[in-house]
């Protein structure tokens, strides 16, 4: 008997929507991770690779500290993050007032590695499979650090929906306007967890380029050095 007033009231409610009825569904929130294999580039000289690296954040790159600075190998992950899928459902009262509810956020991440090695490593074994480990050692970092954020990226965007509820309600013939705005909202709040995923990716490299691990590299190929081109 206690079920058919509450079903009552549920429908007295649905009839004259002033704040928009918590969502009884979680959101599906999809983050899609790609990548493809390193592409190896061997034909640039070390030359052209250390002026590349002037102002390229995106570049990791082993150096070598003689009378300046030399880039033997160097790998530029490309990260993307901008493909994103946003739906939404709607709940509609008798008079019309709509209310807006993100029901599944789908975001693809991808990775696509390049890795230079100088082109003059190519008549010094040692230093050319060095440097290969090397530069694939940062490729493995960022691999990491991505895997790591994906999970956190997914978390956050569930509590951002969950925060946000269900919008309006709004006249229905504004329904459009008003789920662009929601879904550019969604993008917008997406947008900032990618940037910190990269500054993270960043710093983690910084770890693998210092003196001291190019020292310890360098003193692997004892009498090995290549000859670098004017």
């Amino acid at each position: 008997m206690l079920e058919i007033p509450l079903m009552l009231s549920k429908m007295y409610l649905l009839a004259q929507m002033t704040v928009c009825p918590m969502p009884d569904y979680i959101p599906e929130v999809d983050v899609e991770f790609r990548t493809s294999k390193p592409e190896y580039v061997t034909a640039v000289p070390i030359k052209s690779l250390t002026e590349a690296m002037k102002g390229n954040k995106d570049a990791t790159h082993l150096t070598e500290s003689s009378s300046k600075w030399r880039v033997f190998g160097m790998t530029e992950g490309v990260l993307g993050g901008g493909n994103y899928r946003v739906s939404y459902m709607t709940k509609t009262d008798q008079t019309g007032q709509r209310c807006i509810y993100v029901d599944r956020v789908k975001m693809l991440i991808t990775y696509t590695p390049t890795i230079f090695i100088g082109k003059e490593l190519q008549t010094s074994e040692c230093h050319f499979k060095v440097t290969k480990l090397h530069e694939e050692r940062h490729v493995a970092t960022d691999l990491k650090v991505i895997k790591e954020y994906l999970p956190k990226i997914k978390m956050e965007i569930l509590w951002y929906l969950r925060g946000v509820g269900g919008q309006g309600p709004f006249p229905q013939y504004e329904t459009d306007k008003n789920a662009k705005r929601i879904i550019d909202e969604v993008v917008a709040y997406v947008r900032p967890m990618v940037e910190r995923m990269i500054e993270t990716k960043r710093a983690r490299q910084s770890d693998i380029d210092t003196v001291e691990n190019y020292k310890y590299e360098s003193g692997l190929c004892p009498g090995d050095a290549p000859k670098i081109d004017p």
